[in-house]
């Protein structure tokens, strides 16, 4: 058999696992396959396995490694398939927007799924097929095949995950620590689990009943991955109602607090109201425009903040993010920091930002304020304009001392203690996978200003 066609052999069932294993992971996301991230990958793939083929048998040649063939194989996939997963995460993420451990996760899943398809495929058609006077007949069917039928395989499944929203699910297992290390574990077990079997049972047969336990454990992870997703779904719902339900709370107080304060400016504006009218009947001009100008700063000292912080709650018409900013505006009151909310315009969610995303990233930056606010006299401005292209957001407070700039940018840094360094970290990876996203933080007038510019949809 010529070496061209060996090499064309390999390289075609390599460009057939790549593009399987791409549109696989990216399927378990919810993405749509894009030609360009798919091509670039399928360009790593090649090289990369033919970098570790070449490497590892020169290890293997080099240490009459024979003997230890079985191990040689399991770390050699076991390594192979890591760094491929990887790098499938990194250009998932780079392209398509998607988080690094949930891809990687994903792409776990998916080297699973179709590296189950094509061994099983493979080695019952090495078992089943006849005896051929051509290797290429054999090679076709053996390799060619198997490889092959990775892609209508990825197709079913892909299709399978998105008519049941398996993605809608599988994002949830990484909002917490905890659920998404258990995920990558999990995943990455079954990633591998082709290649333990292979050395622990070296000299297995495949046979029919070999086939269907390997494809019914395709269904069963992705039941139980889907089962763990759905459970973590409940719960992120649980929590975000009880949320709710404690912002709805804020709301009320909020509003309970103006209601008193209208009850008691009226007491007060009927005591000031009596001494008008002697001064009326008197005929004293100067005396009653200064009674209207006291009387005007004394409104807007007392219902003025309050007011218009109603007026610009009313004008955001995305819930869970007036629910927020009603939730951290009460917060400030009960700290004694004085807080002034700014919206111009209706605020609608017609923006690339997830709403999820939305939230988490205000409510970071608006934490951020409150904690380096002064404990005394310490203010945090929020403002928030709707525009035709973009949603303006900005976050600013006062300072004791004027924050390093050039140290925000550095990971895990925190002015709160140690350990606890982790929202600006959060931030950015947030605002870094939201296409056309731009955030900018500044020194200016006294203020610390964060700022976040979101395209709209």
């Amino acid at each position: 058999m010529p070496l061209s066609f060996r090499l064309f052999s390999v390289g075609f069932s390599l460009v057939c696992f790549g593009v399987g294993l791409y549109a696989l992971a990216s399927g378990i996301l919810g993405k749509k396959m894009k030609i360009l991230p798919c091509l670039i990958y399928i360009i790593y793939y090649l090289l990369g396995n033919a970098l570790i083929l070449a490497g590892m048998v020169g290890v293997y040649v080099q240490a009459d490694a024979y003997e230890y063939e079985n191990v040689f194989n399991l770390l050699n996939g076991t390594i192979g398939n890591l760094l491929h997963s990887t790098v499938l995460a990194l250009v998932l993420r780079r392209f398509l927007g998607t988080d690094f451990w949930q891809g990687l996760a994903a792409s776990f899943l998916g080297n699973f799924i179709a590296y189950t398809a094509n061994s099983v495929l493979q080695e019952a058609a090495s078992y089943y097929s006849p005896i051929f006077g051509g290797m290429y007949l054999y090679t076709f069917i053996t390799i060619f095949i198997p490889y092959l039928a990775v892609l209508p395989i990825a197709a079913i499944v892909v299709w399978i995950l998105r008519k049941s929203s398996f993605y809608r699910y599988f994002s949830h297992l990484f909002s917490r620590r905890s659920w998404a290390a258990g995920t990558l574990l999990f995943s990455f077990l079954l990633m591998c689990v082709w290649q333990v079997l292979d050395w622990l049972y070296p000299d297995t047969e495949p046979g029919v009943g070999y086939s269907i336990f390997f494809f019914a454990l395709i269904v069963v992870a992705l039941f139980w991955v889907q089962f763990l997703a759905m459970y973590a779904a409940g719960q992120d719902k649980i929590r975000a109602q009880e949320e709710t339900i404690a912002q709805n709370q804020a709301h009320m107080e909020l509003l309970e607090e103006l209601q008193q304060e209208i009850r008691a400016f009226r007491h007060d504006f009927t005591n000031l109201f009596s001494g008008l009218t002697l001064q009326a009947q008197e005929g004293d001009l100067a005396g009653i425009q200064e009674f209207m100008r006291k009387t005007s700063s004394y409104f807007d000292e007392k219902l003025g903040q309050e007011i218009q912080q109603m007026d610009g709650l009313n004008h955001i018409t995305l819930y869970p993010l007036r629910s927020l900013l009603t939730a951290k505006l009460a917060d400030m009151r009960k700290r004694e920091i004085h807080s002034a909310l700014e919206v111009l315009y209706p605020v609608e969610s017609k923006v690339v930002m997830e709403t999820e995303d939305l939230l988490r990233s205000l409510g970071i930056l608006i934490d951020n304020a409150m904690e380096a606010a002064p404990q005394t006299a310490g203010t945090v401005r929020i403002v928030l304009l709707q525009e035709e292209k973009e949603l303006y957001i900005a976050v600013s407070n006062n300072y004791d001392k004027a924050p390093e700039l050039s140290a925000l940018s550095r990971k895990g840094y925190t002015t709160k203690g140690k350990g606890r360094g982790t929202g600006l970290t959060s931030y950015r990876r947030i605002v870094s996978r939201c296409k056309g996203c731009v955030a900018r933080t500044y020194l200016k007038d006294g203020y610390f200003v964060q700022e976040l510019r979101l395209p709209a949809a």
